[in-house]
This record gives structure tokens, C-alpha cells and sequence, in this order.
């Protein structure tokens, strides 16, 4: 069992390794230091507590290569992060290096008025920092001698210094013992992220969410922070509709400032898949406990003592998202209940049945309005140039009406049309109804592809293909030939995996099928054969007439 615990414990450092420079684009803070001053000390013990909050955080961990400007990794890195940390240590006017990062970093932050800039006074005085005195004044003589033919740089360095200490920050002489001063930049970072979304939740204007707020604040009703108990809640809903914009925004808000633990576990159906139960329960809880122990365990679980011990200390915030089956769930979430009082689990799903056997607290999310679907549409293909938009008013509302208010597909065909022409606007609009778009299709066929069996895709594509947009169960059942004890139950597995709809009120038979997933359930048909007559379902009047009419000539050859 060891060696399988080592091979497990490397698999898995070796697949985090992967994926944090696979996906590593972006960072919350970037630390900027004097590698001599305080790499193996503060500088090292600061980057350890942000890390361990799951504030992504930009050190360069090795000896740079020293030349006349800084490298464009550090460059990349500077302008990709939302808050810059500058720890002012005694020696940090001696480094060029430095004071061209401070330089850099100035500058993006004249471009990006809501990105923060905070200094640290560590073991120097903020005016010793804006005048240029004390260890500070002697490194400047030095530059003025070494840098003699360009006088214009040592100015541009001195500004820069005064400008960053007129800026508020913490001095550490006020903070004993120093871990205190490391909790309160840690605290200080927490509270100014939430502003800052991640990629995947890029649904904003200026900074404002579109058409999610209201939904947010539904969401944070349910989950009750502040109540003592252990709370599960579910976010359910179709493909691309937002569930895991809608978890990163909590997560966002919450998880620094009201959580002592938190961890958002993404992607878990593809994980699960790919790597197993272990791996994903490994991650998850080294994310929330961050103790290297837990590589070393052969299968952990909330509920065993050592774990147990540790996380009824510690209230947590978890996000699992995408949780495609009660299996997946269950590995991750057993002995949920024996968390610290006041902890909370977010789960996001297409299928309502994964969080029925866990939580009554389930979010049903539906698609953007008409106004936030334009909005969200118009900021992903015009970006900030609004003149554009009337020109395209039209064809948006055309867009907008295809998608309906599903916002993957509105991001994915403002990105495709961004730059394009009407000309080129109008053939793409008429091609999706008749060829959908595999960015779009790829996300929502996942629903389909995880019906369990033929008989109830067989439905579900029955319903896309031969039915409109509303029917009722009545007419399903007069219309198809199953047995009806079947169409209940396979109406009602469509409805737990977001496939159709069902209304609220338990009177009303009514069902309905998003305009996107009937186009999905009839491009699979369509792909069966590239001849109508040998698909398995025929809808289109147009291909109906074209095979009764080959047929009555094909009958009148044969009479002859």
C-alpha cells in the first residue's frame, strides 16, 4: 500500500504541476521584493499565506538574469495581475531591477485605475522611501555616479519611489509579532479580490456583472452565512447557462473574508473521468487543510479521524463544480456533516437528481432577458466601441433571439463575429440555422451523452426532432409509441438533466425545449446519414417532399 500511496502522491504532483502552468495566465498579486532583503524570509512566509487562501500570486522563486530592463515574463506578469504588492525593504533603491518593476508597475496602474498598488514599509520609514534618505539616499549617489549619461532614468526612479510612499500601506514596525503583519496584507488582499473575477466569469461591463446580480442575491439568501449549521446548496441548470459564473462570483465574494478554508474544485464530471476518486479527494482537501499529509493517504475522506480532527476546526467554503453523477458526489462529500459549524458546500449540476440525494436548497438557474442578452452579446463582439452597435442592431436581435438568453452561446458567437461585416454577419446568421455552432454543440451534447440509456435518448431526440418548442406530456404520450409508464419516466429524467422543461405549477402539463437543444438533438439525427431518407427521423417539409416525390417516380419507373 505504500508504493501505491507514493505513486498516487507523485501522480498527483506531478498532474498539479502540469496544470498550474497550463493554466496559470492571470494572477491576483504580484510580489515585488529585493531578492537579497527578504526572499528566504517575509517575502517567502507572505507568498505561503497568500497561496494558502488560494490567492494565485506571482515570486519569482529563482536568481533572475540580470540585465538593462526587466524580462518580458516579469513584464506579462506585471500587467496580468490585479494587485501589485511592494515590499520597500532597506536595500530595495540599491536594485535596478526593482525600481524598473516599480516603474512598470506604475505605469499599468495609470492604465488600470481599479487595480491597487500596495506598498510595504518593511523596516524602513515611508519618508525615507519619499525623500530618498538614509540607505535609500545612498543608493541613489550610487546610480547618479553609475548612470551619469542618463539622468533622465535616476529622475523617473526618484518619482516613482515618492509616488508609491504617498500611497497607503502598512509600515512593520507597526505589527508584532511579523505573522501579524503577513495576516493583514492577507486580509487586505481578500477584501479587494472580489472586485477582480477570474476568465471564466468574464459576463461584465466596466466591472458590473450583466444580468446576474439579482441571481447572486437569491443564491446568498439560500446559503444563510452566519447560521451555525453545515449547509449544502445546489445550482442547477442546462449547459452554458451560468452555473459556474454564478459559483466563481460567490466564491469570489465569500471565501476570503467570511471562510477560514475554502477551495474551488473545477471541471469535477471531466476530472473524475480522467483521474478518479483519490485524486480529486486529494486535491480537494490539501486545497482546504493545505498539510502534505494527505498525499500520502491512500484514500481520504472527510470522515476519517485525521481529516475529521483537522476540518471540524476550520469553517470552509467548497465549490464543486460540474458534478455529473450521485457517485462523483458521494466520493467527494461523505461525512459533509461533520465540518466545522457554519461551513458551506456549492454544487453545480445539469442533473437535480445529484443534489436531491444530498440538498433540498437547489437554484434553478434561468437564461439572461432580452436587454442582458444584447448587452452581454454586444460586449463580447464590440467590445467598448458602442458606436458600432447600431449599425448591427438588427442582426443582434436576430443573435440574440438564436441564443435565447443561453450566455455561452452568446459569448462564443460575439467572439465569432467580432470584426466581421454585415455581409458576413448575415450568412453566418443564416447558416446556424441549419448548421449550429460546435463550440455551442460540444457543451450542450455532454447533457445528452449522459442520458444512461437508448431508450430515453431515443425520446429526447423524438422530442427535438418532432415536436415544437411547447408540447405537453398529453401529447407526447398520444403521439409516440412507448409505453406511457415509460414517457413519465423518461420525461421526468429529461427534466432532471436539463434537456426540457417542465412549468412550476404541478396542474400544468406543459414542457418545453431550448431552441438550442433542439437544434443539438436535430443535428444528431442529421449526422446519422448524409442522405435525410436513411436518418432515423424526418421533420424538415422540405426533405419530406424530396423523398415522397423520388419515391412516387421511383414507383412510376417500376409500373412501367
Amino acid at each position: 500500500m505504500a508504493s501505491s500511496s507514493s505513486s498516487s502522491s507523485s501522480q498527483f504532483s506531478s498532474i498539479s504541476s502540469e496544470k498550474k502552468h497550463e493554466i496559470q495566465e492571470k494572477y491576483d498579486v504580484f510580489l515585488s521584493f529585493r531578492g537579497e532583503d527578504t526572499r528566504n524570509t517575509f517575502a517567502s512566509y507572505l507568498y505561503a499565506a497568500l497561496s494558502a487562501n488560494q490567492i494565485s500570486t506571482f515570486m519569482d522563486d529563482h536568481e533572475l538574469e540580470r540585465g538593462d530592463e526587466i524580462s518580458p515574463t516579469l513584464r506579462k506578469a506585471i500587467e496580468e495581475s490585479n494587485i501589485w504588492v511592494i515590499i520597500l525593504s532597506e536595500n530595495y533603491a540599491s536594485s535596478t531591477w526593482c525600481l524598473d518593476e516599480l516603474v512598470h508597475i506604475l505605469e499599468c496602474k495609470k492604465k488600470n485605475k481599479q487595480s491597487v498598488v500596495m506598498p510595504i514599509f518593511y523596516g524602513v520609514e515611508p519618508s525615507t522611501v519619499r525623500k530618498q534618505k538614509g540607505s535609500y539616499g545612498a543608493a541613489f549617489a550610487q546610480l547618479e555616479d553609475r548612470f551619469r549619461d542618463n539622468m533622465e532614468k535616476v529622475h523617473q526612479w526618484k518619482a516613482v519611489l515618492t509616488q508609491v510612499a504617498d500611497l497607503c500601506g502598512l509600515d512593520s514596525k507597526e505589527f508584532r509579532p511579523e505573522n501579524k503583519l503577513i495576516q493583514q496584507i492577507v486580509e487586505d488582499v481578500s477584501k479587494k479580490l472580489p472586485k477582480y473575477l477570474s476568465s471564466t466569469t468574464t459576463t461584465h461591463i466596466n466591472g458590473h456583472l450583466i444580468g446576474i446580480e439579482k441571481k447572486i442575491k437569491e443564491i446568498e439568501s439560500k446559503l444563510c452565512i452566519g447560521s451555525k449549521d453545515v449547509r449544502i446548496i445546489g445550482i442547477w441548470g442546462m449547459g452554458g447557462i451560468g452555473k459556474t459564473t454564478l459559483a466563481s462570483v460567490l466564491f469570489q465574494r465569500l471565501s476570503y473574508s467570511k471562510f477560514e478554508g475554502h477551495y474551488f474544485l473545477w471541471n469535477v464530471r471531466e476530472e473524475y473521468a480522467r483521474y478518479g476518486p483519490d485524486y480529486l479527494r486529494k486535491k480537494l482537501l490539501l486545497g482546504l487543510l493545505n498539510h502534505e499529509a494527505i498525499l500520502r493517504m491512500d484514500s481520504p475522506f472527510v470522515a476519517s479521524p485525521f481529516i475529521h480532527n483537522k476540518l471540524r476546526r476550520k469553517k470552509v467554503l467548497m465549490v464543486l463544480d460540474d458534478v455529473g453523477t450521485s457517485v462523483q458526489l458521494e466520493a467527494l462529500v461523505e461525512g459533509y456533516d461533520q465540518l466545522a459549524p457554519g461551513s458551506r458546500i456549492i454544487i453545480t449540476t445539469r442533473n437535480v437528481q445529484v443534489l436531491k440525494k444530498v440538498t433540498g436548497n437547489i437554484y434553478k438557474v434561468e437564461g439572461l432577458n432580452h436587454s442582458d442578452s444584447l448587452e452581454l452579446f454586444h460586449l463580447n463582439t464590440f467590445g467598448k466601441k458602442t458606436f458600432a452597435r447600431d449599425r448591427y442592431e438588427m442582426l443582434s436581435i436576430r443573435v440574440a433571439s438564436y441564443a435565447n438568453g443561453n450566455p455561452l452561446a452568446l459569448k462564443v458567437l460575439g467572439c465569432f463575429l467580432h470584426s466581421k461585416s454585415k455581409e458576413e454577419w448575415e450568412a453566418a446568421i443564416n447558416k446556424l440555422q441549419k448548421v449550429p455552432n460546435p463550440q455551442i454543440q460540444d457543451v450542450l451534447r455532454i447533457s445528452y451523452e449522459g442520458l444512461d440509456d437508448k431508450e430515453t435518448q431515443n425520446l429526447f431526440l423524438d422530442l427535438a426532432c418532432l415536436f415544437s418548442r411547447h408540447f405537453t406530456r398529453d401529447h407526447v404520450e398520444s403521439i409516440l409509441d412507448f409505453d406511457d409508464s415509460f414517457v413519465k419516466t423518461g420525461i421526468r429524467i429529461l427534466i432532471h438533466k436539463s434537456l426540457i422543461e417542465s412549468s412550476d405549477s404541478p396542474l400544468d402539463n406543459e414542457l418545453r425545449m431550448h431552441d438550442l437543444l433542439r437544434q443539438m438533438g436535430q443535428a444528431i439525427v442529421r449526422n446519422e446519414h448524409k442522405e435525410p431518407g436513411n436518418c432515423s427521423r424526418l421533420w424538415d417539409a422540405k426533405d419530406i417532399c424530396q423523398i415522397l416525390e423520388r419515391s412516387t417516380v421511383s414507383a412510376k419507373q417500376i409500373h412501367h
